[in-house]
């Protein structure tokens, strides 16, 4: 039984074969028709035709390798710009570290706008500073003033006699001058306060006036200096011409009528030489003419009371008192003026 049912499946796998190569088979029965043999360029002209079924196939993957073509140049286009995107996040992370300060350390002092240390270097080229100070003019002042106050302290009388003598008449200005006479200290210190008062003045005025070209503390030592040695001078030529032709009384009169009016001068001057020294161009031509001014009032009214005071002891006229001034005083301070005048100048 089973040998029989064996042989029936191969009988029947055999038919399942033969009907399949039949059907696969061409026709044998058809006549084959003659066809003329293709030339040269129809052979080149053919082409080779696609098969239907395979023609999707081919544009389907031709399709799927130009996506995948567009996916790669895509991906490696946001691989770039991701890349460069990175690369300007790094570079501006770097430009906000080197812009920000280092607080934790003693570098953060580096950054401050004042100290430009991260800044480009600058040359520049400075001349040296010349210091334009008057604090030892100061304290010259000060120890005027306080000499004035001192003696005002300490000579109350002789300082109150000194103004009472140039209003007084001649009758009482005889005991007066005894009296000044009693003190010689208050009489030397005054005298000091004018050749330095005096000095100053005349060193701020010629500063003033742009007459000389000189350190200002050489100029006022070179005007103290002279006015010492024109009224030391004068002081012994008229104890001398005095002694010479026997009018000692005559002379001392006169000597001590000068050096009167040079202590209230002295004294005067203190305030216009505070006020040429701290105030402003307007102010210091209005000081500068009245005090001027009263230079010029007191050396009159010098020569007057000298005039009197020689004409009672000599027969002298006013034509000879007028020739003693122009020889003796003024001739002298004109030389002495022409002769500083031609060296400073020169040496300019």
């Amino acid at each position: 039984m089973k040998q029989f049912l064996f042989l029936i499946f191969l009988l029947s796998l055999h038919l399942a074969l033969l009907a399949q190569k039949d059907s696969v088979k061409p026709v044998a029965n058809k006549t084959a028709v003659a066809k003329p043999s293709p030339s040269l360029k129809s052979v080149g002209a053919i082409k080779p035709k696609v098969d239907s079924l395979k023609k999707p196939l081919l544009d389907t993957a031709r399709v799927q390798q130009d996506s995948t073509g567009i996916k790669d140049s895509l991906a490696k286009q946001v691989l770039l710009d991701s890349l460069q995107l990175d690369s300007t996040k790094k570079a501006l992370q770097l430009q906000i570290l080197a812009a920000r300060p280092d607080t934790s350390t003693y570098a953060k002092y580096l950054y401050s706008k004042y100290l430009p240390f991260q800044g480009q270097a600058i040359q520049q080229f400075s001349q040296e500073r010349k210091r334009d100070s008057q604090e030892l003019l100061f304290y010259i002042l000060t120890g005027l003033v306080g000499i004035l106050a001192a003696i005002r302290l300490i000579f109350p009388k002789y300082f109150k006699n000194l103004f009472l003598l140039v209003m007084q008449t001649s009758v009482r200005q005889k005991q007066t001058r005894e009296q000044l006479l009693q003190n010689n200290l208050a009489s030397i210190l005054l005298n000091f306060l004018f050749l330095a008062s005096a000095g100053l003045y005349v060193s701020l005025l010629v500063q003033h006036k742009h007459w000389v070209n000189l350190p200002f503390y050489q100029l006022v030592l070179y005007s103290c200096l002279l006015l010492l040695v024109v009224y030391l001078g004068k002081f012994l030529f008229l104890s001398f011409s005095g002694w010479v032709f026997n009018v000692g009384d005559a002379t001392n009169a006169y000597t001590f009528i000068v050096f009167l009016v040079n202590k209230v001068l002295g004294i005067i001057l203190i305030p216009f030489v505070l006020v040429l020294t701290y105030s402003p161009e307007p102010i210091m031509q209005i000081a500068t003419t009245i005090s001027l001014g009263i230079c010029a009032l007191l050396f009159v009214y010098r020569y007057l009371i000298g005039f009197g005071a020689i004409r009672n002891n000599l027969k002298v006229s006013a034509l000879h008192f007028f020739l003693y001034l122009c020889a003796v005083e003024l001739l002298p301070l004109v030389l002495i003026y022409k002769l500083l005048l031609d060296n400073l100048t020169g040496s300019i």
